[in-house]
């Protein structure tokens, strides 16, 4: 059985590379292969024969609709990829965002994503509700947008300086050949990428609230990012 799926993952990242696979399936067979990979905790290192000059980029894509919030959940993705050494593209009129990145450092954006939006919704209410028993005046939406915000600011800082370190030490080989990995694949499955910008109102007092919470929440357990950079709990 695992022989048959190694082969599968074989065939699909063969399809999602071979220069004449058109956009789409090249998009469908990377999903797909990224999809294999982690449901049966291989990397692309454990299934593909031909060395590291066989399969240059390691590179698969994964993607998440969110039925609600995607705003801020899409912001949220974006700076924990960075901070994984992966990459975020969002097709705002499905709601959807797609996660590009090597094996591990997927999995730890997904551990962080998963982690720390449970807890940002939870806060959020909360916070909301205290903030309407001590007589505030904005409305809900509103105030929560400005919550994320503020939260997401906080995290992006947070995370900002052990990736610089990694960046500008032992990690700095890695990180420019996996930024090149990613921009390739990015390219080869949306070749005609357009940039979109964010607006709208935001809370001031939520904006507050929100970088309080992000300041002193847990943002995972225990994580490393390629062999040396560790992004701690953040506690």
């Amino acid at each position: 059985m695992e022989s048959k799926i190694t082969e599968k993952i074989q065939q699909l990242l063969s399809m999602a590379e071979h220069p004449n696979s058109n956009e789409n399936e090249a998009a469908v067979a990377l999903e797909k292969a990224q999809e294999l990979l982690l449901r049966h905790n291989l990397t692309r290192a454990d299934v593909m024969t031909g060395g590291p000059e066989a399969t240059p980029a390691g590179i698969g894509k994964l993607d998440r609709t969110e039925t609600e919030g995607y705003v801020w959940k899409r912001r949220l993705v974006s700076v924990l990829a960075k901070a994984n050494l992966c990459t975020v593209i969002g097709t705002p009129s499905q709601k959807t965002w797609h996660l590009f990145g090597a094996y591990d450092n997927v999995r730890a954006v997904l551990e962080m994503y998963n982690w720390i939006t449970l807890q940002l919704v939870f806060m959020a209410n909360r916070e909301y509700r205290a903030y309407k028993n001590d007589e505030g005046t904005e409305r809900g939406q509103t105030w929560k947008a400005g919550f994320y915000q503020g939260a997401i600011i906080a995290i992006r800082d947070r995370l900002a300086k052990p990736l610089e370190d990694f960046t500008q030490g032992a990690g700095h080989a890695l990180v420019l050949r996996n930024s090149t990995d990613l921009k390739a694949a990015v390219a080869r499955v949306y070749p005609h990428l357009r940039k979109s910008y964010g607006g709208g109102n935001r809370s001031y007092d939520g904006s507050s609230a929100g970088r309080n919470a992000g300041r002193g929440m847990s943002l995972s357990p225990q994580r490393k990012i390629g062999a040396t950079l560790s992004l701690g709990s953040g506690r």
